[in-house]
């Protein structure tokens, strides 16, 4: 008989047993009333993929004569809603332990995409099955206690069980070689390869007394992935820790450190304005707390850029580096680490149901107390005038009444010193008081180049000072107010330029596949994605990124456009603009005027925050030019 608790995954029992029951449709009935259990009723669909692939692939259990493996169906990677659909665990013919996963697809023919890492399917994108498969290997070496310490080797596959020979050649080019070398696919006329794979790899059977490693595992993030990222940060001297920074984050890990070891849940709320350095204290507490003290920690944000950029550091950075909407409590248990860190924390939300979350996992409990829920440890940090979008809510009053009504223990620190802005606090207090009814005039620290602030009469000249600075060896780019509409890429690759302003035009920063109206498509690997490579690739200067591609960042000198959703009059100050915003987040939303003209101004105040050295302004708007330029 299967076992009773198979933990995560909807079937665990024998290869013999699986041999048996995919045929018979027992298991299928099985992994119904499984995933009913669980989560809710199960589609259609996923029945017949089931009924189907899991029968092909008993075929090939059956040939190679498996008996002794232990079997997982559908088992949940760890911290995540994602399942594998097969894994087996035994012995290999060496008398090691390991595993072989399984990715099974029902695909008859495929062919390649003009994405890297993606093939067409039916008109849709999807990810290589390769691809895919390798990725979750990839997960758990990662982040599963019995791939990151116990360290059972992994072997990932997939199985086109209705795709004939002929029609496989496609997606075993050169384009693939990569991936397909890390994890082999299979297709019809195959099975004996696939076979020799389970013979070889997990053979020798004693699988049930693997089984409970795997299927009763837990997150562990690997030392190993954490070493790399270690090393990756150590490279980058923007990562290192100084003075007031060191001692921010030697009072946030012994307040952490008290309470993990009090055994009683604690919040720690940093706040800080741009520049103090929040981001860079956040990822060396979760490494200090990692490596040295030997807790569970996982690193949190709401933001989609900075998120892709710090997976892309090292591969397997997905594991610890995760979206606030990864904790709902379906996905994600209660007290799963020891530490959470949340980064850039201004951008928490309401909730963490999405227009694309399945009815069977949406939650009912307010994101902040999801991510308090989720470790006996929870650290935020945030700056409270950075909310950019309508549903953030992330502040320390959020915070902190969420945390009393958990009956958590609370505690606070604040970070004043400046690490951005070429160390110059008096020009975030500049910005600061540019955004406010009575703008002043830029002090003696402008006069003395404490800090590099220009204004453009023309946006040509201000991308030429940039480029000037980018030739010099400095970073740079160009950001704007989202005031133009953002589109698709056109059907040969290129960008189509959205950003005109009189006879000069740019394009937004590339969208993502899985950001595109058109045909959407799966989420490249980090260090491919259009977030990583507009922020690390210097020809990406001349594409016009936005506050969700720049929050976040820093750049040695930052070139800013004010668009009309934002202008000054005289005698009445600043006015916002709804119809002037081509932000879906703004323009679905029938905003008061105090509360629209909040987040715009707080976008802005973002951008021009951006800049290690100088930040370089120019305004769509001749009004708002001729009083930046009274103010500079």
């Amino acid at each position: 008989m299967p076992l009773i608790d198979s933990g995560s995954a909807l079937f665990a029992g024998t290869s013999r047993e699986f041999a048996e029951m995919a045929p018979a449709s027992r298991l299928t009935t099985h992994l119904i009333d499984a995933f009913n259990a669980r989560w809710g009723r199960v589609s259609e669909s996923e029945v017949r993929s089931w009924r189907n692939s899991l029968t092909a692939l008993a075929g090939v259990v059956t040939r190679a004569g498996l008996e002794q493996a232990g079997v997982g169906v559908e088992l949940k990677l760890p911290a995540t809603d994602r399942r594998i659909d097969a894994f087996f665990v035994g012995h290999s013919q060496g008398d090691e332990p390991g595993a072989v996963l399984i990715e099974l697809k029902q695909w008859s023919s495929a062919s390649p995409s003009q994405y890297p890492d993606n093939v067409i399917v039916g008109g849709q994108e999807h990810l290589h099955p390769s691809v895919q498969a390798a990725s979750y290997a990839e997960y758990l070496r990662g982040s599963h206690s019995a791939f990151s310490t116990d360290e059972l080797a992994l072997h990932p596959t997939a199985y086109l069980h209705n795709m004939a020979l002929d029609d496989a050649g496609t997606l075993r080019g050169i384009r693939y070689e990569g991936a397909t070398t890390d994890a082999p696919f299979y297709v019809s006329g195959e099975e004996d390869a696939l076979a020799e794979v389970l013979v070889q790899r997990v053979g020798r059977g004693d699988g049930m007394a693997l089984l409970p490693k795997v299927i009763r595992g837990h997150y562990r993030p690997s030392l190993k992935l954490l070493d790399s990222i270690r090393r990756s940060l150590t490279d980058s001297p923007m990562w290192t820790l100084l003075d007031e920074q060191r001692l921010a984050f030697n009072i946030v890990r012994g307040l952490t450190e008290r309470a993990a070891k009090s055994g009683e849940k604690a919040v720690v709320v940093v706040t800080g304005g741009p520049g103090t350095g929040k981001s860079v204290i956040a990822v060396h507490l979760m490494l200090s707390l990692a490596q040295k003290d030997s807790r569970t920690v996982v690193h949190a944000t709401g933001s989609k850029a900075f998120t892709t950029n710090l997976r892309a550091l090292t591969p397997g950075g997905s594991a610890v580096f995760r979206y606030f909407n990864n904790f709902m409590p379906a996905a994600f248990e209660e007290n799963g680490v020891d530490v959470l860190i949340a980064d850039e924390a201004h951008r928490i939300r309401k909730s963490s149901n999405s227009q694309y979350t399945a009815k069977a996992k949406q939650s009912d409990v307010a994101q902040v107390d999801e991510l308090i829920r989720a470790a006996r440890v929870s650290v935020f940090f945030l700056d409270q005038r950075q909310n950019v979008r309508p549903d953030e809510i992330g502040s320390v009053d959020t915070i902190e009444s969420a945390a009393k009504r958990l009956g958590v223990n609370y505690h606070r620190t604040d970070l004043q010193a400046q690490f951005r802005c070429n160390g110059c606090p008096q020009y975030v207090e500049w910005v600061d008081r540019l955004f406010s009814p009575d703008p002043e005039p830029a002090g003696g620290w402008l006069a003395a180049g404490d800090y590099d602030l220009r204004v453009f009469p023309r946006v040509d000249a201000m991308e030429a000072a940039i480029l000037e600075q980018t030739r010099a060896e400095q970073t740079g780019r160009l950001a704007a107010g989202f005031c133009w509409t953002w589109s698709d890429p056109l059907d040969d690759g290129a960008l189509a330029a959205d950003v005109v302003i009189d006879d000069w035009s740019r394009p937004w920063n590339e969208k993502a596949p899985e950001q595109r109206k058109g045909k959407k498509g799966t989420a490249p690997r980090p260090d491919r994605h259009p977030y990583y490579l507009w922020a690390t690739q210097p020809d990406r200067v001349r594409e016009v990124g936005c506050i969700y591609s720049a929050q976040g960042f820093e750049f040695d000198y930052f070139g800013v456009i004010l668009g009309n959703d934002l202008v000054w009059r005289d005698g009445i100050g600043w006015v916002a603009s709804r119809d002037a915003s081509h932000d879906p987040m703004i323009r679905r939303r029938k905003l008061a005027q105090p509360e629209l003209l909040l987040l715009i101004q707080q976008t802005y105040r973002v951008l021009l925050t951006r800049g290690m050295k100088g930040t370089f302004l120019y305004s769509t708007d001749w009004e708002t030019r001729e009083m930046l330029g009274r103010l500079v």
